[in-house]
């Protein structure tokens, strides 16, 4: 009965994707504000609480929408007018280091054009640029859908955060009576790990990327907004994340010589460990607790099941199978072995 029940939701909700996209974009942001909230509980009403920060989410959602957005389209359109010219610098490059290496490398043989960016010719290059820029219309009707889900999600989120009590005693009533209490403390250990790690997390990854992005334009780099924007969003991604975005980053700085590759290696580098050591205990406090072991398998099989979606929440899922082994498996893995 239960595999049926499972089945008949599974295909009721594959026929409603733009819903769960929103009600699961608003409990993200409910148990990410969540710790903020509470502590804010502590001085003022719950209501007053609640608005005030949704007010300032409001606030850094308008910045980001007037000054940031812009910013980024003017420079990722520069990358895509640019790209043949980049990939003839970056070629330039590449035969210099290769010269380098082989006139300071006894015995070194370098295959032949074994790194051509020739390889993309100019047209093909300028083409893709060229139908970037032309599908500029379909990426707006696009941002403008996610728009209106994001909107939706962030009211859904406030009422979450208003009825939190009221939905927990539902998530209660589900179990029974005897096995209420116990619910309510499921819900609540849920709410607090999930909160303490989104909201810790989205702080100290804005934290690493806004640092790398003021740095990086501080040192004359073109690209430095696009580049704070991919640290932010690869620094939440544990284990593999930097590295990814740190290749990216010689890529876009290649056109402007070895210097400033090393310079922005250094600064992601500098951050991250800054990050790790000194923002992460200050902001996160104790982690979810889920071993080393463990998070690199759920951000390896979080990432290989559901994509970048599964690399972000790879360790809060399986911080949550943690919490419903405790409170479900363990205890009747432990009956059994009682009546043996």
């Amino acid at each position: 009965m239960a595999v049926v029940i499972l089945v008949l939701a599974w295909l009721f909700a594959e026929h409603i994707p733009r819903t769960l996209t929103i009600f699961i974009i608003a409990a993200f942001i409910a148990f990410g504000l969540q710790p903020i909230c509470v502590r804010l509980e502590r001085k003022m009403p719950k209501a007053l609480a609640i608005s005030i920060v949704f007010a300032v989410l409001i606030v850094a959602i308008a910045i980001g929408l007037v000054i940031v957005v812009p910013l980024t389209v003017a420079q990722l359109q520069i990358l895509a007018t640019n790209v043949p010219t980049y990939a003839s610098n970056l070629q330039d490059w590449i035969s210099s280091s290769e010269r380098w290496m082989i006139g300071h490398i006894p015995g070194l043989r370098i295959p032949q054009r074994a790194f051509n960016v020739g390889q993309l010719s100019s047209e093909r290059l300028t083409a893709l640029a060229t139908g970037t820029l032309a599908s500029l219309g379909t990426i707006l009707i696009g941002t403008a859908t996610a728009f209106f889900v994001a909107f939706s999600a962030i009211v859904l989120s406030f009422f979450f955060l208003l009825n939190d009590s009221a939905i927990a005693e539902g998530f209660a009533s589900l179990f029974p009576q005897h096995r209420r209490d116990t619910a309510r403390n499921l819900a609540a250990e849920i709410t607090e790990t999930f909160g303490s790690y989104i909201s810790g997390q989205v702080i100290v990854s804005a934290i690493t990327g806004i640092v790398v992005a003021v740095i990086s334009a501080l040192l004359g780099f073109k690209f430095s907004l696009i580049l704070g924007i991919i640290t932010a969003v690869a620094y939440a991604i544990p284990v593999i994340g930097m590295l990814i975005a740190q290749a990216i980053a010689v890529v876009l700085c290649a056109p402007q010589g070895g210097w400033m590759i090393l310079w922005v290696q250094i600064v992601m580098f500098g951050m991250a460990r800054v990050s790790d050591n000194v923002l992460v205990p200050k902001i996160m406090g104790q982690s979810v607790g889920v071993s080393p072991i463990g998070v690199m398998f759920a951000v390896f099989a979080g990432g290989e099941l559901f994509g970048i979606p599964g690399l972000l929440l790879g360790i809060p899922a399986a911080a949550l199978i943690k919490i419903l082994w405790r409170y479900f498996v363990a205890p009747w893995l432990q009956a059994q072995l009682d009546n043996d």
